[in-house]
């Protein structure tokens, strides 16, 4: 069967009218997909792989902040890094890293879809944050990299 463009022009609008609800739902998707990808394009939140992340601790001082909630964070965690949730940042309790304003602050979060770390990311830059990294993939790119965590509080 041949895909005919004259035919499937001629045919739109009567779609459109008998499926109005789902040609209306399928737009506000897609305008919705539009507005993410903006925000996460004009963000300029640079990731960071797991190897440039430890390069930016060791050779930057820079530090590791772990979005999770505390049970996710106890279940494994990066070696040394801080657990301050997505909420707490959001709501400006960031005192353990004020002294990190100039220096690399590495999102860590569940995983690539993990939007608290865009959220998160975006909140600190507005706080005066200067070097704010999100970690490519997350806790779960990290452990199937093979990459140490600890259970250590």
């Amino acid at each position: 069967m041949d895909f005919n463009f004259s035919e499937f022009i001629n045919e739109f609008p009567d779609f459109f009218m008998r499926h109005y609800f789902m040609v209306g739902a399928w737009f506000v998707v897609l305008v919705m997909l539009i507005i993410v990808q903006f925000k996460l394009l004009t963000a300029r939140l640079p990731k960071a792989t797991s190897g440039q992340a430890v390069t930016l601790v060791n050779r930057n001082d820079g530090v590791f902040v772990d979005i999770r909630s505390s049970e996710g964070f106890a279940q494994g965690h990066i070696a040394n890094s801080l657990n301050i949730s997505a909420s707490d940042i959001k709501s400006g309790k960031i005192n353990r890293i004020d002294n990190c304003r100039d220096k690399p602050v590495i999102l860590v979060g569940k995983d690539k879809f993990d939007s608290e770390c865009f959220n998160s990311g975006r909140f600190l830059k507005k706080q005066g944050f200067t070097k704010v990294y999100i970690l490519e993939g997350g806790i779960l790119d990290w452990s199937s990299s093979n990459m140490p965590l600890s259970k250590k509080k």
